[in-house]
């Protein structure tokens, strides 16, 4: 049961890490002018694809680190 209450405890945490992250970043670009909310979403949906793919990276390098799939042997 304790292995069941880490992952999902881990999986909550990437959420929010993945959500506040992707906001903040996005609230700083338009923020620092380098697009706007009110002309269009293509700006905010760069940012988000963009972080989703990093954040998603980072993810799965930690989970072959804490499952140890990634190692030769």
């Amino acid at each position: 049961m304790t292995g069941n209450l880490q992952a999902i405890g881990f999986m909550v945490s990437w959420v929010l890490g993945w959500g506040i992250g992707g906001s903040l970043i996005d609230a700083g670009l338009i923020q620092a002018g380098v697009y706007s909310i009110e002309t269009n979403q293509l700006g905010t949906l760069a940012t988000f694809t963009v972080w989703t793919l990093l954040w998603g990276g980072l993810g799965f390098r930690l989970y072959q680190r804490f499952t140890g799939s990634g190692q030769d042997g």
